[in-house]
């Protein structure tokens, strides 16, 4: 009777779990959309740089980005500090919630491991002060691991991509604290946070 009831219970169980795999599964089966974008990040342009990211999906649930960025290619209103240098970004995506009635293997609420590297010169924060100069105080070379969240939404060709995260972070820091894709807290501590949005096309 105990065995009885335990399988029962399992095939309840097995029921529930199978039915929603069954349903995405014939949802993937059923998508013609796109499989690709390319996007940039809009707020990095008032901050230095231009990054400009490529996506592509293997599923419904995971793709992968890449992401590109020119140090330099923009207006440093931040800080004015004429960064120079280049910023390179991987990540991998989970794709936990398709965006319901979207035809795109690309949409939907995500998390991802993101690792980032940022090499670039700037002018120094304290350039009059001559004492207790630290060893090429314009170079930066920061690199961060982060855990990030977000929902990416597409709308024919459209793409709207909003992302939070953070993680821990190693280099050699800057005055600036500020890594054109991420800041520390504190500022001289080894926490990374990221937050922003990018808009692009999908094909």
């Amino acid at each position: 009777m105990y065995l009885k009831h335990n399988l029962v219970v399992a095939l309840l169980a097995l029921a529930f779990l199978v039915q929603p795999t069954a349903s995405f599964a014939q949802h993937s089966t059923a998508l013609t959309g796109s499989r690709n974008d390319f996007k940039l990040t809009l707020l990095s342009l008032g901050s230095g740089s231009t990054r400009i990211t490529y996506e592509h999906a293997f599923n419904i649930h995971n793709s992968a980005e890449a992401t590109v960025g020119i140090i330099g290619m923009g207006w440093d209103w931040m800080n004015h500090s004429d960064p120079a240098g280049v910023l390179f970004k991987f990540a991998y995506k989970w794709r936990l919630i398709p965006q319901l009635g979207s035809d795109s293997w690309l949409a939907g609420f995500y998390v991802k491991p993101e690792l980032v590297f940022a090499g670039f010169r700037q002018k120094w924060k304290y350039q009059d002060r001559w004492d207790e100069i630290p060893k090429d105080p314009c170079l930066t070379r920061q690199l961060a691991l982060l855990a990030e969240c977000g929902y990416q939404l597409v709308a024919g060709w459209f793409v709207f991509d909003g992302y939070c995260g953070l993680g821990p972070s190693f280099g050699t820091g800057n005055d600036y604290n500020y890594y054109h894709s991420f800041m520390l807290f504190p500022s001289d501590g080894w926490l990374a946070f990221t937050a922003g949005f990018r808009v692009g096309v999908a094909f």
